[in-house]
């Protein structure tokens, strides 16, 4: 076998690992949020969703903040102890971190309480989410250092074990009487114990160094500042409706807008999948390739998995009906064309995805980040708009329209980028 085909193997190898993980991932998401959907009042479902988005953004902060500036160092470093100081630097520094978070998180939710702004099975709820935010934080940190390792198969096996802990949790929730606490609390469970297995996989693989200096943070912090702000200017205009709804309407506007949107989440969470190995494979096609092939590379394969979640999408939509009187077994105001909105927006974001690796593996994280926190100015302040004369579907089409401009900005980036960087080569 040639290199150029053995080459081709192994990338379709780390390919099939990453899609397999986030098939399971996908999978048990779903079934999670069906049994809730189902079993469960919309008010109930309603705060497990904003549990889930606050996690979100925790876990999309930590990345957006750590992972390009890793994979850049990890690609230039010094050999396998380079790897081993930088890693276990991270981790010393965010095991410094996560005990302040926990501990801050708490002291908000005992004071809103003792304001008398909380009652007690909220603050139920938000306790039992304040561990589980702390344990997905531990969890995706091995995640994304196993993947820029290209070791998918190993993420795979602990994913296997989170997944099956994630589903029993909400199954158990179900038959309580406060189920958002209670899966919580499940998603807790996994988080602690799906991380340990991720620890022990890395350290198998290549032992980080224990005794590392701290101050890791702070000398990515030049590159993850930027790219933390991005990620969270991201991950306002992609998720921060939630919480607008739930202050604007209600709680159980919020448990719609999740349903519906719930039959796209195969499209988003296979996106996610492919970029914590399409960030590394992109970092190093930089290195050996010139950008425009880069930027071909990536634009062929934004289209293709554009054109495969099309094809989904359409079947979901044919399907509708069947799937809100036998699956869902509710009907919530204005679902077909949340279905329609959503659907549009994860086309867009699956193929808008896979251009930004390219950014960010020139390490153009302030570009990004600028055009990301306008976008974020222009969903929220839209969808508040929206909503007051269409109601719940107005926040959807405030996102829409954010992630349709975010993603002609990086396209309008990238060959800009592609263009002007020989030019910049000594």
């Amino acid at each position: 076998m040639n290199a150029p085909t053995a080459g081709r193997s192994a990338f379709l190898r780390m390919l099939s690992g990453a899609v397999a993980v986030q098939i399971i991932l996908s999978a048990s998401n779903f079934v999670v949020g069906l049994m809730l959907v189902r079993q469960t009042s919309d008010e109930q479902y309603g705060y497990y969703v904003l549990i889930t988005t606050a996690i979100l953004f925790g876990t999309t902060l930590q990345g957006s903040f750590i992972q390009p500036p890793m994979i850049i160092r990890l690609t230039r470093a010094a050999g396998a102890q380079g790897r081993s100081d930088l890693i276990g630097g991270l981790l010393r520094d965010q095991r410094r971190l996560l005990p302040l978070v926990g501990v801050l998180l708490a002291l908000v939710a005992t004071g809103f309480l003792l304001a008398g702004r909380l009652t007690w099975s909220i603050a139920a709820i938000l306790a039992c989410g304040a561990l589980a935010f702390v344990a997905a934080l531990r969890r995706e940190f091995f995640r994304m250092v196993l993947f820029a390792y290209r070791r998918p198969n190993d993420v795979l096996q602990s994913d296997f074990v989170y997944c099956i802990l994630l589903v029993s949790g909400a199954y158990v929730a179900t038959l309580t009487r406060l189920p958002a606490a209670v899966a919580a609390s499940g998603l807790a469970l996994a988080g602690i114990i799906g991380g340990t297995l991720l620890g022990r996989a890395l350290w198998r693989h290549e032992p980080w160094n224990v005794q590392a200096a701290p101050g890791t943070l702070r000398e990515i912090a030049p590159q993850g500042a930027w790219s933390g702000f991005g990620g969270t200017a991201h991950w306002l205009f992609s998720q921060g409706y939630g919480y607008m709804v739930a202050g604007a309407i209600d709680v159980t506007a919020v448990a719609a807008l999740a349903a519906t949107r719930l039959f796209t989440m195969p499209v988003a969470l296979l996106s996610i999948g492919i970029g914590t190995l399409m960030l590394p494979t992109a970092s190093k096609w930089t290195k050996d390739h010139p950008p425009t092939v880069v930027l071909k590379r990536l634009a062929l394969f934004a289209t293709a998995l554009a054109g495969g979640a099309s094809c989904y999408l359409g079947v979901m939509w044919l399907a509708r009906g069947w799937i809100f009187d036998h699956v869902l077994k509710k009907h919530f105001t204005g679902s077909d064309g949340l279905l329609i909105v959503w659907s549009l927006n994860a086309i867009v974001t699956v193929f808008r995805d896979q251009l930004l690796y390219f950014l960010s593996a020139r390490g153009l994280f302030r570009a990004t980040s600028v055009l990301t926190a306008t976008c974020a100015v222009i969903s929220l302040s839209t969808g508040f708009v929206l909503m007051r004369y269409l109601g719940t579907v107005g926040a959807s089409l405030g996102l829409l329209t954010a992630e349709i401009i975010n993603t002609l900005g990086i396209v309008a980036l990238s060959i800009r980028e592609a263009r002007r960087a020989p030019a910049l080569a000594p």
